[in-house]
């Protein structure tokens, strides 16, 4: 058990390393301004409090990766320009192409070509801090049971529209600091991205 837990951590941390490589790709890259006016947003409720981010708002929906996997990346933020802080990501994986109309939720799985099983949705919300929470999947098996007492998995993203040029859905799940001692809840979350793959 202590070695599937190891496991799972060290694939947590890969995860959010490549979130960190992509959204910082997406700030080298993006507008100088935090709001071009696009009409691209991320927004929910966060502990019922509303919460929108509309700067460097982007979704990747790129082909099937080496392992098998077709994944979606959405990000976006408060202000790109300032990096990580107030920012949010998304990321999406399914064992077939990503569609519309299809959930992708926690505890389910999308399984590798080698058998291995990721969460077929992880949310990543980083507060004004730049402290990082996120759903927990990642520590859950395909029933949903989490070694951690009052840890659930519950996140949820549907896209309802995937065009070549728009990504749009909604999401929601309960996110956790990354020493699981605090937690928020992200309710009525909706998605309108600029799509760039």
């Amino acid at each position: 058990m202590r070695k599937s837990i190891i496991g799972k951590i060290a694939s947590l941390t890969a995860l959010t390393l490549i979130t960190l490589v992509l959204s910082q790709c997406k700030k080298s890259g993006g507008s100088k301004s935090p709001n071009n006016g696009s009409g691209y947003y991320m927004k929910f409720n966060l502990d019922g409090k509303a919460v929108e981010y509309s700067s460097q708002p982007v979704a990747e929906v790129p082909k099937p990766n080496s392992d098998g996997l077709y994944s979606a990346v959405l990000i976006a933020y408060q202000n790109v320009n300032a990096g990580t802080p107030n920012s949010i990501t998304i990321i999406v994986y399914s064992s077939s192409a990503i569609a519309a109309n299809v959930a992708y939720n926690d505890p389910g799985k999308a399984t590798e070509t080698n058998g291995s099983q990721v969460p077929q949705s992880t949310v990543f919300w980083y507060d004004s801090s730049a402290a990082g929470y996120l759903t927990a999947g990642e520590f859950a098996d395909a029933s949903g049971n989490v070694l951690l007492s009052g840890v659930v998995a519950n996140s949820m993203v549907t896209i309802t529209e995937l065009t070549g040029s728009d990504v749009k859905g909604t999401f929601s799940g309960t996110v956790y600091r990354s020493d699981f001692g605090k937690s928020d809840v992200i309710t009525d979350g909706q998605f309108y991205l600029k799509r760039e793959q």
